[in-house]
C-alpha cells in the first residue's frame, strides 16, 4: 500500500513497521549496552568488595536488567517495555533516594548527576517506546 504522499520514502504499510521496530531495537542496544557497560566499569573499579544490598541492587538494575532487556526487545516480547524502561527507572530514583538521604555528603553530586543521567535515558525510552509503536502489544496509557 502506497503513502498518498508522493515525496515519502517510506509506505505507510509493513515497511515502516519494519522501520520502527529496527529504529527501537537499536536504541535498545545502545542504550543497555552504555548504560551497562558505565555501571559494571564502575563497580568493577571499586573491586566488588563484600556482597552488600546495595552492590547487589546496584548489578542487578544497572547490569543484569539492561542486558535481559536487549535480549527481551530482540525476542519481542510483551514485557521488553517494562524491563527497559523499568530497570532505569527503579535504579534512576534509587540513586536519586541517596542523594537525597547524604544531601550533606560532598559526594551528593555525584550521586545527583547519576540519578538523573538513569532518569533521562528511562524517559528517552518510553519516548521511543510511544514513539515506535505499531502493534498493540504495547499499550500506550493516553
Amino acid at each position: 500500500m502506497k503513502s498518498d504522499k508522493p515525496l515519502s520514502l517510506v509506505d505507510d504499510g509493513r515497511t515502516s513497521s519494519v522501520l520502527k521496530r529496527i529504529f527501537r531495537c537499536a536504541w535498545v542496544l545502545a542504550a543497555n549496552t552504555f548504560v551497562a557497560w558505565a555501571m559494571f566499569t564502575r563497580l568493577r573499579s571499586v573491586g566488588f568488595p563484600a556482597l552488600d544490598f546495595q552492590l547487589c541492587f546496584e548489578f542487578v538494575f544497572e547490569v543484569i536488567l539492561p542486558i535481559v532487556g536487549i535480549v527481551v526487545e530482540l525476542v519481542h516480547w510483551k514485557l521488553a517495555r517494562w524491563v527497559n524502561v523499568g530497570c532505569f527507572a527503579v535504579a534512576g530514583c534509587y540513586w536519586l533516594a541517596g542523594a537525597v538521604w547524604w544531601h550533606s555528603d560532598p559526594f551528593f553530586g555525584v550521586l545527583l548527576i547519576v540519578a538523573m543521567g538513569l532518569l533521562i535515558v528511562a524517559g528517552l525510552t518510553e519516548i521511543v517506546y510511544r514513539r515506535t509503536q505499531s502493534d498493540s502489544s504495547y499499550p500506550v496509557n493516553s
